[in-house]
């Protein structure tokens, strides 16, 4: 059977050329890539003439005579030729371009724009950079990023520039997602089979978006139907029973067009620790339901709706009582997140154009704690947060070299939960101004102005300008220097928390002074160790950071991108006690005591060795620092003991950090294709150096060696192939050389997996 298909495979390999040319009419040209195949839509150029569009089989009509021709197309490298070559000519070969220039940009400017023209560092992940990976959840995607690290707080929580997931914004279509627990936005609530790009884009940009983007924004694009008839159905399955089936359909015609995706996942989860009674990962079941529809109302008036719906469910146990009377008790979780963002735009003329956006979002958590013997209640939680935005954004093309983009918006956020006191609501209205401008050939500049008033923390301005110089083809130096801030979140200002099991207490700033005097009346406080009423209002957090550096095209098979960044940060909010209990435990606060630096420098390189052999390698190195610390340090204000026991000051060589932080990190990664099989072969392997894990000795910061997790190396490994009608399989594993990690419990340990997509339409037809 395999043989008989292999023949039929190859047959039809053979007869592609004699169809495609046996049609080709006298005086048509086919542009073509390294491979052979058509390049559908490239443009044809002659002088300054209009450009003709190639057609779907990549043939296009010889234009009228001129002096020079150009072709060019999206992803590939421009071709110039005189007329003498044009029609001596049948085929017109392009290169693919190295690298990820070429790809579209939204994230970075609120509006369309190639990485090439982008004053600022940015990486585009496509659909086959995304699927390489073999990635199931939007963590192990990230994961493999030059100077991206994951860390289990909370859930799967992403670090950038050496800031914490409280400091990046993730959207989902442009659109900010909610949900997070003690800041960190778990990426595993996001699944990546209807994904079609990832952008990340570095350095503050509270110019833009406000709070929560002041290390940087990961924006994830959705794939649209591009108004298509499809159904792709996917099955994927790897370690730990872990499944994931979906499905993807797409309709559409002359004015719209319909997509849905429809994705669950379950995995038994995994133990690290089979020693003790409970699951590192918990069994859990999640279900992503997506609609995407798009339209026209009339010829200048555009209509998209995006909605989606998650539910994730998880169950385990979990002993508590101590040794001497154990108690198990039961676990049972939900999370449930609902996006709904209707956008209409209006374009009167070519200069013009205004997007009206609606965004609500409704997210909620559930937990619910039993004793397994007896069914009585030990813990309830339940959360539910509310957030709406209305968003006009005006375009303004002033000249073809300048676009000025005007915003407004309002935004109403809530919390009601069973640890805040009623129910919450922030109220906030904002503008942006940003002015992109291409002075010249070699210049492109970005500036941009946003201004924030909210109800609880004030008023605040974030300013940010970017810039771009040519110094020749093959070499761009680039720059942008801004301000970011991030405003306390509810927890932070409105938290009344009380865990039963351990007996310590948590108050958001603003209820502090009413919390520690109810536990006064009560007889509970022995010691106040910081006078509530002092606390203040919780000022945003505000950083000022510059990131600097440059792409250089060495050849046309190798590419070399460089950018070093620091981030000086004040006000960062901290948590200490405020109250020692007369059980010996603490009550505890918030406020802004802090201030940091991270400073370092990415590196990506890339070289394509031959046209099925390419490799590439990215190195990352982070300094991070509490200034704080520092000071203390030189005043001589901090010791800690020796392997002897002995008592000695703690010296600025011994200071390593901030915790959960790397200063080296890497990855190299090489990409085949077996040109008989016509097998895709990605292996990769990601280094994290040494972090620090655990204050061991009490003074509170990371200053010695037994401090430290060890760095690890994870190998991984993908082979995939797409078959002439569209069925697509994948094979592999992730962290081969099954490299344990203890301080990290996001890594089970060495994982395979199997995936096959099937475009079930295409195999009717």
């Amino acid at each position: 059977m395999f043989r008989i298909n292999l023949i039929k495979i190859t047959a039809i390999f053979l007869l592609i050329p004699q169809l495609v040319f046996g049609a080709f009419q006298e005086g048509e040209k086919i542009i073509l890539d390294e491979k052979g195949n058509p390049i559908p839509f490239a443009l044809v150029k002659v002088d300054g003439q209009k450009p003709l569009s190639v057609d779907e089989n990549g043939q296009v009509d010889s234009p009228p005579k001129g002096d020079r021709v150009v072709v060019f197309a999206l992803g590939y490298e421009t071709q110039q030729l005189s007329w003498e070559e044009w029609l001596a000519s049948e085929k017109i070969i392009l290169h693919e371009k190295s690298g990820n220039l070429q790809e579209v940009v939204v994230a970075a400017t609120r509006t369309e724009r190639s990485v090439e023209d982008l004053p600022m560092p940015v990486t585009v992940l496509n659909t086959e950079k995304i699927q390489e990976t073999g990635g199931m959840r939007l963590s192990e995607i990230l994961r493999e990023q030059t100077g991206l690290q994951i860390a289990s707080d909370h859930g799967a929580g992403l670090q950038m520039q050496g800031l914490d997931s409280d400091y990046i914004l993730i959207l989902l279509d442009g659109e900010p997602l909610i949900g997070r627990t003690a800041g960190t936005f778990d990426l595993d609530r996001i699944s990546v089979s209807n994904i079609d790009r990832i952008e990340i884009l570095r350095g503050p940009s509270s110019a833009l978006y406000g709070s929560e983007a002041m290390a940087g924004v990961v924006n994830i694009i959705t794939k649209n139907n591009s108004g298509q008839h499809k159904a792709d159905f996917a099955l994927r399955h790897r370690s730990f029973n872990s499944w994931n089936p979906s499905l993807e359909l797409g309709t559409g015609g002359e004015k719209w067009d319909a997509n849905v995706f429809l994705d669950h996942f379950q995995t038994e989860g995994f133990d690290l620790t089979p020693e003790t009674i409970g699951q590192t990962q918990n069994p859990y079941k999640a279900t992503t339901a997506q609609v995407k529809i798009n339209g026209k109302l009339a010829p200048k008036w555009d209509l998209s709706l995006f909605a989606r719906g998650y539910s994730e469910t998880s169950d385990g146990l979990m002993q508590t009582g101590g040794a001497a009377n154990p108690e198990l008790l039961e676990l049972d979780n939900t999370r449930r997140d609902l996006n709904l963002n209707p956008t209409l735009r209006f374009k009167p003329n070519e200069k013009w154009l205004f997007t009206l956006r609606g965004m609500s979002s409704w997210f909620s958590t559930n937990s619910n704690t039993q004793f397994q013997s007896s069914g009585e209640v030990f813990d309830l939680q339940d959360f539910q947060q509310f957030y709406h935005r209305t968003e006009l954004q005006t375009d303004y093309q002033i000249k073809p070299n300048q676009l000025l983009t005007l915003g407004l918006g309002q935004l109403i956020e809530t919390v009601e939960a069973t640890r805040y006191d009623d129910l919450n609501r922030f109220d906030a209205g904002y503008f942006f101004l940003q002015h992109q401008w291409d002075p010249g050939q070699r210049v492109n500049v970005v500036s941009g102005l946003r201004a924030d008033f909210h109800s609880q923390y004030g008023n605040r301005l974030s300013p940010k300008v970017s810039g771009q110089y040519k110094i020749s083809e093959k070499l761009v130096w680039q720059a942008s220097v801004g301000a970011g801030f991030k405003a306390p979140d509810f927890r932070q200002l409105l938290l009344n928390f009380n865990n039963a099991a351990s007996g310590y207490y948590v108050f958001g700033a603003t209820v502090a002074q009413e919390g520690i005097a109810r536990l006064q009346e009560q007889g509970l406080v022995a010691q106040i160790l910081l006078d509530p009423s002092t606390l203040g209002d919780l000022r945003a957090e505000t950083s000022w950071a510059f990131n600097t550096g440059f792409r250089w095209k060495a050849s046309e098979r190798a590419n070399l991108q460089v950018n070093a960044f620091r981030n000086a940060i004040d006000n960062l909010i901290e948590t200490a006690p405020i109250a020692q209990l007369n059980t010996g435990q603490n009550a505890f606060s918030y406020f802004n005591v802090r201030s940091v630096i991270t400073q370092g420098v990415e590196v990506d390189a890339s070289f394509q060795v031959l046209e099925n052999l390419s490799l590439s390698a990215g190195y990352a190195f982070l300094d991070t620092r509490d200034l704080d610390v520092v000071d203390r340090i030189e005043n001589g204000e901090v010791f800690k003991r020796n392997s002897q026991n002995q008592t000695r000051r703690v010296t600025l060589e011994d200071y390593g950090g901030l915790f959960n932080r790397s200063r080296h990190s890497g990855n190299f990664k090489i990409n085949y294709q077996e040109l008989n099989t016509g097998i895709d072969w990605a292996l990769r392997a990601i280094y994290r150096g040494k972090f620090g894990f655990a204050d061991r000795n009490g003074n509170l910061i990371l200053d010695d060696e037994s401090e430290y997790a060890d760095g690890w190396v994870s190998v991984n490994l993908t082979a995939s192939k797409s078959l002439s009608n569209g069925i697509f399989f994948e094979a592999g594993g992730t962290n081969l050389l099954n490299t344990a990690t203890p301080a990290q419990p996001n890594n089970p340990g060495r994982v395979l997996f199997l995936g096959i997509k099937i475009p079930v339409l295409n195999l009717i037809n």
